[in-house]
């Protein structure tokens, strides 16, 4: 373990004075910036442009690298694109720009990350001191509105002349020194940059000096950097040629954040993303890192045994092993990743849920079981409760049926009779029954169910010596009870006119039922279930049998 944090900490030292290396060359190339050949001048312009924009580039890529996803980090990110934006203006302003109005805005455009850097720096010590996870009373995003409003002062700048007040005409200002004087504005951009800067500073002091001391000490020592190079600047002049220094305040500025922020990064005062040998030889569970030829490279502490084919095979899909592991693979940048489970705990849980499962399906079967016979029985019981209801409303006619036949005897000229009236008693109980029936299961019935019925007690009266016709009706729905109704009223006045007439029509009116018979005397209707009314043309007598409502068409 020991050499492993040696060769981290031997990475982390060769990149830093590679870092410092290029940071110090891109310095010298700025001191040759100021000599008599244009292009030479030019080209040492370009190199160190080119060299800081690496730098940063390069920093910015280890920071993502380097920093597990965090809020700081996010904060860091954009400090460091704000830093390439704040240099790309400069090379635009000071080697491109000609046009006084594009001069203009570069210089105000350079105001932008200058106010949200220091804004983006208190950030990200803020979240340093009150932690990641802790619910804080005020969102440190809040600080972004005061650097995007101080931001669109200097970009509204044409407008009210708060930061820069030109001396010359807008359209030939190009912000040239001697050619403007300050505004309250610009006073107040710098004291915000200050007091950010300054906060942030003395948050990160306070929280690096609760940590390690070696990092309260690399703290100071960028301060004191950072403090030196901005006395160099200021004081170090020559007046015949210019500034002739490694670094301008701009790059001293970016840098010594920079260093600031690396500070904490070295330190473990973000969190981290390094020692993965640590990291994975500390885990419990077996699990391997190899390279594209299926070499180790990184093992837990938890061996993980398998052969290279085991390991081609998982990354195509689990791979179950002896006992209740399985082996998973991923292929990751560089090589793959490989992992077992001991799936003993879900096995078992899977084995619990089949058994209750089971207990459920049978628990159902006889819930299922159960439900159907409270069916059938009710089922059963409904049609009890009918045919009781059948029985009652035919025992009349049972009893009539029982009486003919105990009075008939066989070989006397009433015994025909007995049996024809016998036969129309029959048919009525048969058809009544089947009207019944389907009255305990439909509300409504049709007039065809009741002509069926009247025509097959017709063809019995016709036996019994009563010539009987019935006309098809027009199909209507009825209520069931009114159409047995008819039925019942039928069979009363039918039974009458036995031995009265010879000859019967039935027919149907809008009210129900039409009976008509030459009969000399009109037949008793005061029992029928329904009203009759009578009237007589010539030698025929109407019978009319009504509903209390006629049917529905269908």
């Amino acid at each position: 373990m020991k050499s492993i944090h040696l060769m981290v900490f031997i990475k982390q030292q060769k990149n830093t004075i590679l870092f410092l290396g290029f940071l110090l060359l891109a310095g010298i190339l700025n001191l040759l910036t100021r000599t008599a050949n244009l292009m030479i001048d030019t080209l040492m312009t370009s190199l160190h442009d080119m060299i800081f924009i690496g730098l940063l580039l390069f920093w910015l890529q280890s920071v993502r690298t380097r920093l597990l996803t965090s809020t700081a980090r996010t904060y860091i990110v954009c400090i460091a694109c704000l830093m390439l934006l704040y240099l790309l203006v400069r090379i635009f302003k000071y080697n491109i720009v000609i046009v006084p109005v594009l001069a203009r805005y570069a210089v105000y455009s350079y105001w932008i990350p200058q106010m949200l850097i220091p804004a983006l720096f208190l950030m990200v010590c803020i979240c340093i001191s009150s932690g990641e996870l802790v619910n804080r009373k005020w969102d440190e995003k809040l600080l972004l509105i005061p650097g995007i409003l101080l931001s669109l002062l200097v970009l509204t700048n044409d407008l009210h002349g708060l930061v820069y007040k030109p001396k010359i005409e807008l359209t030939q200002f190009k912000l040239e020194t001697g050619t403007y004087t300050y505004g309250f504005g610009f006073y107040l951009l710098y004291a915000f940059m200050i007091v950010a800067a300054l906060i942030g500073l003395i948050l990160l002091v306070r929280e690096t000096g609760h940590r390690s001391a070696k990092a309260i000490g690399s703290l100071l020592i960028v301060i004191l950097l950072w403090f030196v190079l901005v006395l160099v600047n200021l004081l170090i002049i020559d007046k015949q040629q210019g500034s002739r220094r490694l670094f301008s305040i701009p790059e001293v500025h970016i840098f010594s954040m920079l260093g600031f922020i690396e500070v904490t990064i070295r330190y473990r005062l973000i969190p981290h993303n390094e020692n993965y040998t640590g990291f994975l030889q500390k885990l419990r569970i077996p699990t391997l890192i190899t390279d594209r030829q299926f070499q180790p490279v990184y093992s837990s502490e938890a061996a993980l045994s398998a052969d290279r084919a085991a390991l081609q095979q998982s990354l195509e899909r689990p791979l179950v092993l002896p006992g209740a592991l399985k082996l998973y693979g991923k292929n990751i940048r560089a090589g793959y990743a490989f992992w077992t489970e001991d799936e003993a705990a879900v096995r078992s849980i899977q084995q619990n849920l089949r058994e209750a499962n089971e207990t459920i399906e049978q628990e159902n079967d006889l819930i299922r079981a159960e439900t159907e016979q409270k069916a059938q029985d009710a089922y059963l019981q409904t049609r009890h409760h009918i045919y009781h209801v059948i029985a009652e409303e035919l025992y009349p006619r049972q009893i009539r049926i029982g009486q003919i036949l105990d009075q008939a005897e066989p070989g006397t000229a009433e015994f025909r009779n007995s049996i024809a009236r016998v036969s129309v008693l029959n048919a009525y109980v048969k058809r009544k029954t089947n009207l019944l029936l389907l009255a305990a299961e439909h509300e409504s019935l049709s007039s065809s169910e009741l002509y069926l019925s009247l025509q097959e007690s017709a063809s019995y009266l016709t036996c019994a010596g009563l010539q009987t016709t019935v006309w098809e009706p027009e199909e209507k729905l009825y209520p069931a009870h009114q159409l047995i109704s008819l039925y019942d009223t039928f069979e009363i006045l039918a039974e009458q006119l036995v031995e009265k007439t010879s000859a019967l029509m039935i027919s149907w009116n809008p009210d129900g039922l039409c009976l008509a018979a030459s009969v000399p005397d009109p037949p008793y209707t005061e029992n029928a279930p329904l009203p009759v009314q009578l009237r007589r043309e010539e030698d025929i007598l109407y019978m009319d049998i009504l509903t209390e409502k006629g049917g529905a068409v269908i």
